[in-house]
């Protein structure tokens, strides 16, 4: 899928340009016995206002089961979107990435499904070594670094960092922070990657007094084009306050699950 770079984009956001705007989808939750398995419904946006920062705001739903399908992986997106139907707020978060700095490469190259397996002078990575290559090595990507802040309304704070490379990214938790009554919640680390024009995401953490990293979530979502990237409906009685006690993938209140997405 093709996306244009807005005009007014900073400079420094170049290499995460492919982000930029809605995506919507759907996705798994578990974590143990404290989250059993469960399909949910997903929602992130990417936007910018000129700075050299991009906000990520998320959004994760529960399902009714009497108006939903089921659905394999190997559904697009959009099109898994559009057969299930949001029932409640399950968790919400704002971050803020801002990236640090570049790493150029070791040498030229790198294997097809690496992360080096991109080109420097287009933001999706694609790209060989020039016109006529005949098949020659991929070019290699530099590898930016990143700085992130997020913050949820279960109580939770968290600074990460990461890198994205090309059409992949990975940030993890170097400090995470609650108030007195959120659970507790230690670390979460995260993946992001575009596969076959949809974005891909899953997380881990360590939670509920758990001190290893679990699977947590993991999501499909497409991008959404034109008037539909205004926002979805949100059904009646699910208010932001009403949502979670984690970090972006949570429980509704009241309940005794802690998680973040």
């Amino acid at each position: 899928m093709t996306f244009s770079i807005p005009d007014d984009l900073a400079p420094e956001l170049y290499p995460l340009a492919w982000l930029v705007g809605t995506w919507r989808g759907y996705g798994i939750l578990t974590y143990g016995q404290t989250v059993p398995e469960q399909a949910v419904a997903q929602e992130m946006t990417f936007d910018h206002d000129g700075g050299p920062y991009l906000r990520q705001t998320t959004t994760i739903w529960t399902l009714d089961a009497t108006r939903s399908s089921d659905l394999g992986f190997d559904t697009p997106g959009l099109e898994g979107f559009a057969r299930i139907a949001p029932a409640r707020i399950w968790s919400t978060e704002t971050a803020y990435w801002r990236p640090v700095g570049q790493e150029e490469p070791d040498g030229e190259g790198g294997s097809p499904g690496g992360p080096g397996a991109a080109s420097a002078d287009r933001p999706d990575g694609a790209g060989t070594d020039g016109p006529g290559s005949g098949g020659a090595r991929p070019r290699t990507a530099p590898l930016t670094r990143l700085e992130l802040v997020s913050a949820d309304p279960a109580g939770h704070v968290a600074v990460w960092e990461g890198w994205i490379r090309g059409p992949r990214a990975q940030i993890g938790t170097q400090a995470v922070g609650r108030t007195r009554t959120a659970v507790p919640l230690t670390q979460m680390n995260r993946m992001f990657g575009l596969v076959g024009g949809d974005l891909m995401w899953t997380q881990d953490m360590a939670a509920f007094g758990e001190t290893e990293l679990k699977t947590y979530a993991s999501g499909r979502l497409g991008r959404v084009q034109g008037p539909d990237a205004a926002g979805i409906a949100v059904p009646a009685g699910t208010a932001a306050a009403e949502a979670s006690a984690v970090p972006a993938a949570s429980a509704p209140a009241g309940a005794d699950t802690d998680a973040g997405a």
